[in-house]
């Protein structure tokens, strides 16, 4: 075989495996979280969790109070802060809440937010 005919075996060769893969590189990419709108349905929404969810607890001081947004953070006493979103029951309480007042805060998490659920001086 002569090397003009080798390379044009091999460049078909080339174009012939580039055809058949393109189109899966060409693909748009898509995660398992993110669903593919022309064929997968769209999952409903998180449902709110009952009234077994796991309460936690945080003991410490508040930092901000924010009574409109019905939301107040918290600093434990390891540092670490917590926003919470004031449960309908407990957002009242928000109006008397004061910077660096000691609180116990219940709460539950609820769709990716932490719930206050119950506040008491710490």
């Amino acid at each position: 075989m002569n090397a003009t005919k080798s390379t044009s075996v091999l460049v078909a060769a080339i174009v012939a495996t580039l055809a058949t893969a393109g189109p899966g590189f060409a693909a748009e990419p898509t995660s398992p979280n993110t669903p593919n709108t022309t064929t997968e349905p769209v999952a409903p929404p998180a449902k709110k969790p009952g009234a077994l969810t796991i309460p936690h607890h945080i003991i410490g001081s508040v930092v901000s109070v924010n009574s409109r947004a019905q939301m107040f953070t918290v600093r434990g006493a390891d540092g670490a802060t917590v926003t919470l979103t004031a449960d309908p029951a407990v957002a009242p309480q928000l109006r008397s809440l004061k910077k660096g007042e000691r609180v116990k805060v219940t709460y539950k998490n609820s769709q990716g937010q932490q719930v206050a659920t119950k506040v008491t001086p710490g």
